[in-house]
Parts: structure tokens; C-alpha cells; sequence
């Protein structure tokens, strides 16, 4: 999973839900018994060993990490899902640095003229596609920049910003959203999606009040290069429009409003509630420059073809990442990081999931089934938005994503917080492919970890596609058990460090569920009827 630090605090919950067991088909009964924990660990060994050196993208162990994946597809009967008849999708991985003496803003008004430092008062988030920008323009104050009429808010109401720079309040209004409108909406691109299409030229975000210094810099940030070659990626700004991104600190803008004297919260006071229009007169010229590097990494695909004359030209998509983070800060004498749970389990999981598939002697899926092993989800999210913009099959016809990233197979597997299904009829497919294994649907219980924005499952959801992502519920067997203290300590000690091992952690029973219930829900949608919609009333229905 993208590591915390790469997302924004969010409040709010998911839709609790308990559900019954019902009865499993019959012809599914025997594939699903055939799952083996011995298999997830087998997979499990393989890519966590010392030897890939955590699977990092652009090395030869990563290399060696799609060899083994790869050859599993191949000895499955996978068909090659790829390019030019292969397993494998290039990804361009595009690294863009801020170059800080070439930045620069220029503020002037009637009564003031004044250069902002760089690092001290504003940072700009490096431009993935304009290595030099340049603009002039006037500023204006627009809220948390958030326009979304379905949740009844909407800070652009009233406000002229075309050809103007916006300047945002970071986050969002607390304890207004649910869990993952919150965790979508906090997002910097979610804002400067929203500005663009009120014609906004630029966008700062404010910190948080009682967060000390400016937020971001000159440090690196990743996208990927589509082959029409323009970037995309969690930090880049897509439109030709926008001339800047960046962040303003609250002295910056003590400075611009003539207020330099203001503490953050007495700044923030006149922003969170002002008695009348927040005016910040006057002008900013802003300089950019960017420099670029380039690596390339792949993705892995392969098919399991329909059964359905016509619905096997529709897709299901199951992703999990392959990679993880290299060799790093050392720990214990340990500067490889793993990556057991994260996500060398996911993976195995898939190739559990791609087996069971092919497996079934009666009642082939319908609709075709494509297994994804993505590059760079620990870059941000990277193999997934490449291929949710650029998939190696129609777009229109995939019809959704199932991701399984650090499925956390620490203990018994009995409750599940499907996160994302709930704007989709996806939740009751999740209801009754849970039900078959008399599993509880629960509500999310980390909501400020913001998980719905940091896994791949979130690429396809920006592309329209309805996706989700299984991630372990609060339910045991044994009140005295503190399973949510175990995932706690799991993360604190082990998430992102070289001791996430292949090691007694592994609960392989609950690991074999978590491949049960994924390949159910991705089973039941293959041979639906119809395919899922987004429900009307969710932020990400275009209708």
C-alpha cells in the first residue's frame, strides 16, 4: 500500500452491513476447496526473498519478480494480456524535480510590491509536462475549493475565478463527507480538478493552521508518461491551463493580504470564517522550471477469456501491485524492505485467484477476467494509472476493478470493509459473494488512514470504472482477542520496514478466505446480467 505520507486526513465511515451465510454453488465448491495455503506461501517465499531486493521498479530483481509471474500465468494457461503478444505492458516512469532558483513570484498591488521566498513563504509542485511556465495573474480566495452539488457544498457558488489563481484551504470541512467522498475530495489533484473546470489559472493550498513550515519542496514526485505523451499520476497537473501548483505557508500569505504580523490562526480565522469576501488585492507573476528523468518498469497481464459469445469482449479486472520499496534506511542491521504483506501477498493471492479461475470444469465466467500485476503503486499509484488510462483492451469495456493490496492475513479472516463499493451496485455483490462464506460487511475503522485514495483500485475510480478494494474487518470469534491492537502494531512495527518478512506473522487460513471472497465477487460480476453502475448519488456518477 502507497505509504501514508502520500495522502490527507480524512473522517467519516463506510456502510455497516451484517449479512447471513447462504448456500455456495455447487460447482464452485470444489475449485474453492483446491485454494492452498501452501500455494500463497510458496508465492509468498519467492517474492519476498532477500534476493528480489525488494522488488523496486526500474532493478533487475523487479525484473526477476515479472519473470515469476510470468512463468505462473504462463503454466496456468493465462493467454498473454499485454503488448505485441506478450505478458508484459512498458510503463514510462517520469520523475520530475522542482528546480527551486528557478522559481519565483512577484506579488504587487496598489500598495505593495514584494518577492516571496521560495521554501519559506510558497513551494510549486514540479510540472510534469511544461519544463518552463510562466504567468501573471490576480488572486482569489475560493474555500476549500471543493464544487460538489451531490454533498450540497459548493465553495466556487458565486465566485468569478476564470484566468485567475486560486488559493485553497487544504483538506476538507470536517465531519461533512463520508469516509471516501472525504478521502477523494482532500486530495490536491481532486482541487485542482475541480479549478480547472471553473477556469481557474493556478492553485495554492494552505496548510493547516497548526502545521509548521511550508508542505512539499523541491523534492521528487513520479507520474507516468501515455503514449500520446502527456504525464498523469496522483502529482501531476494534466491541463495546459493551469500554469501552477503549489503550496502557500500562512506567512506567504501574511505577506500578499499585508497582514505579515498574523499569527497562522489568527490568519486562518479571517479564511475559516469571514464576516464578508475574503479580497487579496493585487497581482502574483510566478516563474516555474522542472527538470525531468526517466525510467522504464511493466506491467503484467493475462486473460482468462469469456465463455459468453457476447459478453466475453466485457472485462473484469483484478490488480495488485508487484512492487514495493527497495533497499533502504537500515533497521536492525536490515536494509532490505521485503514487502511480504506488502504486497508479495497480494500477488500470490492473485495467482490463487487466476488458478481457482481456471479450475472450473462447469460455469466458465461470462465475462472475460484480466490479473493486472501493476508497477509502482509505492511511487504513487503509477502501474494502475497507466493502465486504467491505457489499458491493453477497450476501456469502455472494462466493467470493474478488484484490488488486493496488503490483504494483512494476520488472524482470522471473519468481517471485511469493502472500501469503494459502497458508490456502486458493487456493496451488494460484496454482500452476497460475503454471505456465501458467512462473513461480516463492515464499515471502514481507519478512516484517517484514507486507504480508498491510496491503492490501485482508486485509477480506475478517476477513470469511471467501479472499483473496490477488500480490505480486513474488526469481526473475532473471541471478545478478549484485540485484533484491531494487532493491526496497529503490525503497522507500526513492521508496515514499510525490512521486517515485513515471510515470517509466523502469516495466518494462511484467513489468507485462503481473503482469495475466496476476491474471487467470488470478481466471479459474480462476470456472469451478471448486467454490469455495475455507480449509484446516481454518488460524487463519482457522471450523470
Amino acid at each position: 500500500m502507497i505509504h501514508r505520507s502520500l495522502s490527507i486526513l480524512l473522517s467519516g465511515l463506510l456502510v455497516t452491513a451484517c449479512w447471513g451465510q447462504s448456500s455456495l454453488p455447487k460447482h464452485l465448491k470444489k475449485p474453492l476447496d483446491k485454494v492452498s495455503a501452501e500455494a500463497l506461501k510458496s508465492h509468498i517465499a519467492y517474492l519476498a526473498d532477500n534476493r528480489m531486493k525488494g522488488r523496486l521498479p526500474g532493478t533487475p530483481e523487479f525484473d526477476l519478480a515479472g519473470q515469476y509471474v510470468e512463468a505462473e500465468f504462463k503454466k496456468l494457461g493465462l493467454e498473454p494480456a499485454g503488448e505485441n503478444g506478450t505478458y508484459r505492458q512498458k510503463v514510462v516512469i517520469r520523475t520530475a524535480k522542482t528546480i527551486p532558483e528557478q522559481n519565483s513570484i512577484h506579488f504587487h498591488s496598489a500598495t505593495q510590491h514584494l518577492d516571496l521566498e521560495y521554501g519559506k513563504d510558497y513551494t510549486v509542485q514540479a510540472d510534469f509536462n511544461v519544463a518552463r511556465n510562466q504567468i501573471e495573474a490576480p488572486l482569489v480566495f475560493a474555500g476549500y475549493g471543493i464544487s460538489a452539488p451531490k454533498l450540497k457544498h459548493d465553495d466556487y457558488a458565486g465566485l468569478d475565478v476564470k484566468g485567475k489563481i486560486v488559493i485553497l484551504l487544504s483538506r476538507v470541512p470536517e465531519n461533512k463527507f463520508g469516509s471516501t467522498e472525504t478521502a477523494h475530495l482532500a486530495t490536491n489533484r481532486a482541487k485542482v480538478d475541480m479549478a480547472y473546470k471553473q477556469g481557474a489559472v493556478g492553485v495554492f493550498v494552505m496548510p493547516p493552521p497548526t502545521v509548521g513550515g511550508p508542505q512539499g519542496g523541491p523534492g521528487s514526485v513520479r507520474g507516468v508518461v501515455l503514449p500520446n505523451g502527456k504525464a498523469e499520476g496522483r502529482g501531476v497537473n494534466p491541463y495546459p491551463s493551469i500554469k501552477v501548483v503549489g503550496t502557500l505557508t500562512w506567512a506567504g500569505l501574511g505577506k500578499i493580504m499585508g497582514k505579515p504580523e498574523l499569527s497562522s490562526r489568527e490568519l486562518a480565522a479571517l479564511l475559516y470564517n469571514p464576516s464578508a469576501p475574503v479580497v487579496i488585492p493585487g497581482t502574483a507573476r510566478i516563474q516555474t522550471g522542472t527538470v525531468y528523468e526517466h525510467l522504464e518498469s511493466f506491467n503484467v497481464v493475462g486473460k482468462i477469456p469469456g465463455s459468453d459469445p457476447v459478453l466475453k469482449d466485457e472485462y473484469v479486472v483484478h490488480t495488485a501491485h508487484l512492487d514495493h520499496v527497495g533497499i533502504g534506511r537500515p533497521v536492525n542491521g536490515d536494509s532490505i524492505y521485503n514487502g511480504a504483506h506488502d504486497n508479495a501477498s497480494g500477488v500470490a493471492s492473485l495467482l490463487e485467484i487466476a488458478k481457482t479461475y481456471q479450475s472450473l470444469k462447469k460455469e466458465r465466467p461470462k465475462r472475460s477476467v484480466l490479473i493486472v500485476m501493476v508497477t509502482g503503486e509505492e511511487m504513487g499509484l503509477l502501474g494502475s494509472t497507466y493502465f486504467a488510462n491505457n489499458p491493453t483492451v477497450p476501456k469502455e469495456k472494462i466493467v470493474a476493478d478488484v484490488n488486493t493490496d496488503m490483504p494483512t492475513i494476520l488472524a482470522p479472516l471473519l468481517g471485511v470493509v469493502p472500501l469503494g463499493a459502497e458508490h456502486s451496485t458493487l456493496m451488494a455483490t460484496v454482500q452476497k459473494a460475503a454471505g456465501y462464506l458467512g462473513l461480516e460487511v463492515m464499515q471502514d475503522h481507519m478512516p484517517t488512514e484514507v486507504r480508498f485514495v491510496r491503492s490501485d483500485q482508486y485509477s480506475f475510480v478517476l477513470q469511471g470504472i467501479p472499483a473496490l478494494h477488500i480490505k480486513y474487518g474488526l469481526k473475532t470469534s473471541d471478545p478478549n482477542f484485540d485484533l484491531d491492537g494487532l493491526i496497529k502494531d503490525f503497522t507500526k512495527n513492521n508496515y514499510h520496514k525490512p521486517s515485513d518478512e515471510l515470517n509466523g506473522s502469516f495466518n494462511f487460513e484467513a489468507g485462503r478466505t481473503y482469495v475466496k471472497l476476491n474471487f467470488l465477487i470478481s466471479y459474480l460480476v462476470a456472469n451478471a446480467a448486467e454490469r455495475p453502475t455507480w449509484k446516481p448519488e454518488s460524487i463519482f456518477a457522471t450523470n
